[in-house]
């Protein structure tokens, strides 16, 4: 199974990020804004809820069956494991959305990017339910269900609870980015 990142992010630097929607990489593939911002964009109604669930993962048998209970979910960029949810799922319903930093291979330097990315900043009032997702996938070594519009997008092992309100979706095109911000911005 690939390991995504699934990283918390101090609430600023999303902000900055999505309002200054300027970027520079840092030294170990990190991400920081370029200078202060100071009218960072409100949540907003989004046109398809985030729904994300703590999954517990366990790997198929050799012969590719799951174990009792679990059962195979595909998303972009993910491997063949199996999975099983823990608890109720959490429904987002506004959130402040914009296109993430390019993933790049580590070399060549002229290589196409390897994935692409949509960060989401939750309103305040949701911190508290992304937090308890987030921390029972973290606790059970699991991983979290993104999903929108019925659709899984990302399957990323929890490495840590996130408590700030954002988190990343990372994708493996530009064009799946595209068409999930899509179905995230209200229509009109």
């Amino acid at each position: 199974m690939r390991r995504f990142q699934f990283w918390p992010r101090p609430r600023g630097a999303v902000a900055g990020v999505i309002a200054a929607g300027l970027l520079a990489a840092a030294g170990c593939g990190g991400v920081t804004p370029l200078g202060p911002t100071t009218d960072a964009p409100r949540p907003h109604a989004l046109g398809s809820p985030i729904v994300l669930r703590a999954m517990s993962v366990k790997y198929p048998t050799p012969a590719g069956q799951c174990p009792a209970g679990f059962g195979k979910l595909t998303a972009p960029m993910q491997g063949a494991a199996c999975y099983r949810p823990l608890g109720a799922p959490a429904t987002f319903t506004s959130a402040a959305v914009a296109p993430g930093p390019t993933v790049g291979p580590a070399s060549p330097s002229n290589a196409p990017p390897s994935g692409y990315s949509l960060l989401i900043s939750l309103p305040s009032a949701d911190r508290a339910e992304l937090t308890a997702v987030t921390t029972q996938a973290y606790n059970a070594h699991g991983a979290v269900d993104v999903s929108v519009a019925g659709q899984t997008w990302a399957l990323p092992l929890a490495e840590a609870p996130l408590t700030q309100g954002d988190f990343e979706i990372s994708l493996p095109t530009q064009s799946e980015v595209l068409k999930l911000e899509r179905m995230l911005t209200p229509a009109g």
